[in-house]
């Protein structure tokens, strides 16, 4: 007889001396360890030394075998110490139920049979070790939960809470009590203003949503837990907190708006100082004493007409610039057509050929300053692509449309350039943050972020090219959904 797991170390507490070398000598054979004690009182001692398992006695001359193992596994250091009681006095079912009651984790008669009794202390010790293996890896795992970086939260099948990581409650600024046990629902509401149940419909299993909480911004997805019958068991809400990522793409924003500022102040300076040398000629003229009193009204009424352009200009600059914290209804015609009457005198000045269709004013949820920015950054990337010259030439629609595989109906705007097109090698990086191919001219950053836009707007875009041949150029799609067929962002 041999057991399973090497050398192990036996506590045999048994006040007849007979029992003991019987047991001894079985349990030895079998490759064990044995310590002896003859009295509850010994073996309880002899148990802090932490034996690999205990065997006792029921009738001992200080106490019962039931009190040797209640104290056993009252006691914290001892209570995983499996407990092995035999008995050649109590035989009745009653006894057996009693002693594991009492905490004994096996019960055997007397006489006991050598390789029952070395059988069923492998049992107990794989028992042991299995409770062990057990216990380490959710020492590991709640470990390894506590450490992550994103909050994480476990809800079962009723919405309850029933764990949630030290980051989570740094996060929401809450103590485990205030988190766990309570409702998943009623917690979400609280922290974020938003019924839980509205945030599933709209964010999508998976699909993660921005939202602020207090001074954070928070990214939050959520993910469904399905037993092994494909039935919804539970759910594991994840919140990651990306302020120090938002304050950078702030900050690259307001510095490619001012670097785009650089690239039309020429063309601003330009398209105000015509009106402006005009209102001056008018007035010069309105001002002599020999114009007769019907052209200085005529005069007057021009300059009063140039000073109207000068405000449509100077409105298109600080609407080009002006942000809103807050997603607005705005038709999509009007917001292609501001973009490019920014650009007016550099196709003008660059002999390109504008062609634009604005088949939609339908209105769509967006912050009409940031998509102002991404069409202006393709319109300009186009420009440049194209150098002027001419045979150059730009075609912009605006046109309400489906989105292929989503079927979310929506506006697309469509840029198409003749251009020299897109290399194979640079196309799957021309949205990569920093990357670039003007040199010191570009910072690599306008399609990174128009990229981050469009996502924020639940949008889309897509680029083809060709490079040669008659029809080569790039065309530039950018989808944005209608406010009913998508969330708003």
């Amino acid at each position: 007889m041999s057991n399973d797991r090497g050398v192990g170390r036996i506590l045999l507490i048994d006040d007849q001396e007979s029992t003991r070398y019987i047991f001894h000598r079985i349990l030895s054979r079998a490759g064990y360890v044995v310590d002896e004690a003859q009295t509850g009182r010994e073996g309880l001692a002899k148990a802090m030394m932490l034996p690999d398992l205990v065997i006792c006695d029921v009738n001992l001359p200080d106490m019962l075998g039931y009190d040797v193992s209640r104290r056993l596994k009252s006691n914290p250091l001892t209570l995983n110490i499996p407990v092995l009681q035999v008995s050649a006095a109590f035989f009745s079912d009653e006894s057996r139920v009693q002693a594991l009651d009492g905490g004994a984790d096996s019960y055997l008669t007397q006489p006991v049979d050598p390789t029952v009794l070395v059988a069923q202390v492998n049992a107990l010790l794989r028992m042991r070790r299995a409770e062990s293996l057990s216990s380490l890896s959710a020492l590991q795992w709640k470990t390894t939960f506590d450490a992550l970086s994103d909050g994480v939260a476990l809800a079962n099948a009723d919405g309850v809470l029933v764990r949630v990581n030290s980051t989570f409650l740094s996060l929401m600024d809450m103590v485990s009590s205030d988190a766990e046990g309570k409702s998943l629902a009623v917690i979400f509401e609280e922290k974020f203003g938003q019924p839980f149940a509205e945030f599933l419909r709209e964010a999508g299993s998976g699909a993660p949503a921005e939202m602020v909480y207090r001074d954070r911004w928070l990214r939050v997805r959520y993910d469904r837990i399905l037993n092994d019958a494909n039935v919804e068991s539970g759910l594991i809400l994840l919140i990651a907190d990306i302020t120090d990522q938002k304050k950078l793409q702030e900050t690259l924003k307001l510095s490619e708006r001012l670097a785009a500022t650089g690239r039309l102040a020429h063309v601003i300076a330009h398209e105000i100082n015509n009106p402006l040398e005009a209102m001056q000629n008018l007035l010069y003229l309105a001002q002599m004493e020999t114009t007769p009193p019907g052209d200085v009204e005529a005069y007057l009424h021009q300059a009063s007409e140039e000073l109207t352009r000068i405000s449509q200009i100077t409105k298109q600059v600080l609407a080009y610039h002006r942000g809103s914290p807050q997603p607005v209804l705005t038709r999509s015609d009007e917001i292609l057509e501001s973009v490019l009457a920014l650009f007016r005198t550099m196709f003008i000045h660059g002999r390109v050929e504008l062609e634009m269709k604005t088949d939609c004013n339908i209105p769509v949820m967006l912050h009409p300053g940031e998509i102002r920015q991404v069409l202006s950054n393709i319109v300009s990337n186009a420009l440049d692509a194209m150098g002027g010259g001419h045979g150059c030439r730009l075609q912009t629609r605006c046109i309400t449309s489906t989105e292929e595989g989503t079927g979310r109906r929506g506006v697309r705007f469509l840029f198409s350039d003749n251009g020299p097109g897109i290399p194979t090698e640079v196309l799957p990086r021309i949205f990569e943050a920093f990357y670039t191919t003007k040199d010191s001219k570009g910072s690599g950053v306008g399609l990174w972020l128009s990229a981050e836009v469009i996502g924020k707007h639940r949008g889309s875009v897509r680029v083809r090219t060709r490079t040669g041949g008659k029809y080569h150029g790039t065309l530039f799609d950018v989808f944005l959904p209608l406010p009913s067929d998508d969330l708003q962002p």
